[in-house]
């Protein structure tokens, strides 16, 4: 499995390209504002991409899709192979996204009608067990966040896990119970700071008091989702960076 990180920033940073990456060049995650930026920046093929995963319908995972969509229509047209998109998120996503659109270039411009007809949408919650990446079982969990919001963890038959996305979230008794499963990577929200006055997003302190003694060394963390890059000593713990390559 190659995991390509476009961005690692939150929606407040100091200039860092929005979170998202690619696993095995099919599965992107997130669709932040910059996004078709991140993708040619980091040199993916747009026509490579089959399923998007949003985690939540908060701008900065999401805003823009509308220009992915577009993206995707005008190579559509030229092109000797039709793209399609499988689009997975929560409650409410077809519905978000197809405002977006209208927002972005109206309805009456051709790429709405591309979306209607060439891309297909799965809202998901917990006990969802939808398809992501060919040859790993997918299992949703549901995070501590604003809205609804989802993570994934992908695992051969043998049940052991290699990859989990934790996106935005506080600490919760899912993570707790994922990290139990001591996945091989994990790519972890790290937007909190332990003297934030409200919580919102975990924090490095909580992936060193909660996280790591569940999995000790034996899991590495990638954090993302940033305020600023970060620098540590710990072996475990690394800062996802962008056209960063984590191969498993």
């Amino acid at each position: 499995m190659n995991i390509k990180i476009l961005g690692n920033g939150g929606a407040i940073n100091d200039g860092l390209p929005y979170n998202a990456f690619v696993i095995n060049s099919t599965l992107l995650c997130e669709a932040p504002p910059d996004i078709m930026l991140s993708i040619h920046k980091n040199l993916i093929e747009l026509s490579s991409i089959n399923t998007i995963y949003i985690s939540h319908l908060h701008g900065d995972h999401i805003f823009g899709l509308p220009f992915l969509i577009l993206s995707a229509f005008y190579l559509h047209v030229g092109a000797d192979k039709r793209l399609s998109f499988k689009i997975v998120g929560p409650e409410g996503l077809e519905k978000v996204t197809e405002n977006l659109v209208v927002c972005a270039f109206t309805s009456k411009h051709p790429c709405f009608k591309w979306m209607k007809e060439f891309c297909t949408f799965l809202e998901i919650n917990e006990t969802s067990r939808p398809d992501l990446v060919n040859g790993f079982q997918t299992s949703i969990f549901n995070l501590d966040h604003l809205i609804d919001t989802y993570g994934f963890f992908l695992a051969h038959e043998d049940n052991s896990v290699d990859f989990a996305y934790v996106a935005d979230t506080r600490w919760c008794e899912s993570i707790h119970t994922v990290l139990s499963n001591k996945p091989r990577v994990v790519l972890i929200d790290l937007n909190g700071k332990d003297n934030d006055p409200e919580r919102v997003h975990l924090s490095i302190g909580d992936l060193m008091r909660k996280a790591i003694p569940l999995t000790g060394t034996q899991t590495k963390y990638f954090g993302t989702h940033l305020r600023k890059e970060f620098d540590t000593t710990v072996s475990c713990v690394r800062c996802a960076k962008p056209g960063m390559d984590i191969n498993l």
